[in-house]
């Protein structure tokens, strides 16, 4: 079939691309929607021969070429979707554009004249422009939905029907002026008992600028009828479905509230702890630490200010104070005071400014990694080591969780250990050769490494010694006619000898062979571990065979640490603090 497609397009292409009318974007657009009316393009041929000589016929059309192809499309999609009920049913069989739209407009025509009713469809309004009709069951909803590509106007299954019939009502809206070419020709309300309301257009397409429908919306008579006739079927439902709609919005709103509350008592709790912290003095060594504040200071994500701005206020501060005529002519006045107290006031900021014990740690932590909380957001910061730690071990729990089928497959066939691969099946390629030689052993490679089997050694020295007990009579005797039977049973003894090495069956493949056999099978399983794994339909096996922690670094220095552990930006950030390089790591 796909073959057949892309002969339809190609011959096409070729057919008509030497035409000037016909340009690449135009046939792209006819392509296309060729394709969504009927997906094996059976009317391509057709819509763009009758394009191009519409366009040659009326040179004069004031559309665009995009516009009139679009038109063309949507007649022949009108076209298939009524074909049964059209005296010319085959495409082909239509001269030209022209004469399809006339065919559509007379059938456009006399489908408006009347809506036919039906037992199981409530007719709940009608005018000179508009039916709504209300299905009750699957065969109305796709009797008054033909033509559309409502989902629950499909014959295959009566499933979307049924659920949106349980979630509230379906009003079809089909407005009898309008010809089927035009999408809100028919139009479907699904009304909620929650109280949405989804309007879809017929090609199922959702309407949500409103605008396009007023002619619907802005009727205050129609839609007055549609909400008198909802509340006389679904009135207590839809009382009901209210209650629970607030039920539930009070719920998430309780959830919301014991959320808050409970993370307004973790920031108390957290930062009581760092209170304990800062009166211990525990983290004043703890470079981890004052490397991530350095960096949060350096990069603007500070949120208080830092030492350094505050001791610019306090020098600025003096000098304005030692410059101050007031203060020099009263060096003890109230202006002074003034300075002092504010000073001071600096001189406590500057003390508290710049807080390490401001950062809440994570718990996961080790000598050369830690993580941290500040200002909502997760950090990592590590050594050089810690963070090659952090990364194996995130890319570990990653394969733990999505397994390596998460990762590129081609990247996971670079990394099996074909000799782990090929030592584990070893066993198993004796055994076969073993027990089946015949079937693994080609004569013609291995014929010479073939030798008698036991029976037939252990057949032949019994014969070669019955031959040795006639030779012994036959020394003994002088009778010639005794001779010549005891010669004649040796020779057919000889004979029987000689037929035993001439039988194939007399011989089986040597220890040797089928060793080299077993071997020949692991070199093809190291050379081509994945090819194996694959013919003998076990592929689910291979990842038991996968170098792991070649697999890890690889996965690490392809995407970077920053990648692999940053899962916030997937960057690595740098910042030196009292001699040594440390890493920085966003996480969320």
């Amino acid at each position: 079939m796909n073959l057949i497609i892309e002969n339809r397009v190609d011959d096409a292409f070729k057919k008509y691309s030497s035409n000037p009318i016909l340009s690449k974007d135009i046939f792209d657009v006819i392509v296309n929607g060729s394709s969504d009316i009927a997906g094996n393009h059976k009317y391509l041929d057709w819509i763009i021969s009758k394009w191009i000589k519409s366009r040659e016929e009326n040179p004069e059309m004031v559309t665009s070429s995009k516009e009139s192809a679009e038109e063309v499309i949507n007649a022949v999609d009108t076209f298939n979707r009524i074909r049964n009920t059209l005296d010319i049913k085959d495409l082909y069989d239509y001269k030209s554009v022209r004469q399809l739209f006339q065919v559509l407009s007379t059938a456009q025509k006399k489908s408006r004249r009347q809506i036919s009713s039906r037992e199981d469809a409530t007719k709940v309004f009608e005018n000179d422009q508009f039916v709504i009709v209300v299905p009750e069951s699957k065969e109305a909803s796709c009797y008054y939905g033909a033509g559309t590509k409502w989902c629950v106007a499909s014959t295959d299954t009566d499933s979307h029907y049924n659920n949106y019939k349980r979630s509230g009502e379906l009003y079809y809206i089909i407005d009898k002026t309008k010809p089927t070419s035009d999408p809100t020709y028919k139009v479907a309300l699904n009304k909620k008992l929650t109280g949405e309301e989804d309007y879809w257009n017929a090609i199922d397409k959702m309407i949500t600028d409103k605008s396009i429908i007023d002619s619907i919306v802005n009727n205050e008579n129609l839609m007055e009828t549609i909400r008198v006739h909802f509340e006389g079927i679904h009135g207590e439902r839809a009382v009901q479905a209210e209650r629970e709609r607030k039920q539930r919005e009070q719920e998430r709103a309780a959830q919301e509230a014991d959320r808050r509350q409970r993370q307004r008592e973790r920031v108390a709790r957290l930062n009581a702890e760092a209170q304990t912290r800062r009166e211990n003095g525990d983290w004043e060594d703890y470079d981890l630490a004052h490397a991530l504040m350095t960096y949060l200071i350096e990069t603007g994500d500070w949120e208080g200010s830092s030492k350094e701005e505050i001791q610019d206020q306090i020098d600025t501060l003096r000098d304005e104070m030692e410059n101050d005529p007031e203060v020099i002519n009263d060096p003890d006045g109230p202006r002074a005071q003034e300075y002092g107290e504010d000073l001071n006031n600096l001189e406590e900021d500057l003390e508290n400014a710049e807080d390490v014990y401001e950062l809440f740690p994570e718990p996961y932590e080790t000598e050369d990694y830690a993580g941290f909380e500040y200002g909502g957001a997760e950090w990592l910061v590590a050594t050089d080591e810690g963070a090659d730690e952090y990364a194996y071990e995130r890319v570990e729990s990653l394969i733990d969780d999505i397994g390596y089928e998460g990762f590129n497959e081609g990247f996971v066939d670079n990394h099996i250990d074909g000799d782990r691969m090929a030592d584990y099946y070893e066993d198993w390629f004796r055994e076969d050769v073993d027990n089946e030689p015949e079937s693994y052993l080609d004569e013609d490679i291995y014929g010479d490494d073939m030798e008698l089997t036991s029976e037939a050694k252990e057949e032949i020295e019994k014969i070669k010694e019955t031959i040795g007990e006639f030779n012994d009579e036959l020394e003994e005797t002088d009778d010639p006619i005794m001779r010549e039977e005891i010669e004649d049973k040796i020779q057919d003894l000889k004979s029987e000898i000689e037929e035993l090495t001439d039988d194939e069956d007399s011989y089986e493949f040597t220890e040797e062979a089928k060793e080299r056999y077993v071997e020949g099978r692991m070199d093809d399983v190291r050379y081509d571990p994945v090819s194996f794994m694959r013919d003998y339909g076990m592929e689910r096996e291979i990842e038991n065979f996968i170098d792991q922690e070649s697999f890890i670094e690889d996965v690490i220095n392809s995407d970077g640490r920053g990648h692999t552990i940053a899962s916030y930006d997937g960057s690595e950030e740098e910042i030196e603090y009292e001699g040594e390089t440390y890493y920085i790591y966003r996480m969320n």
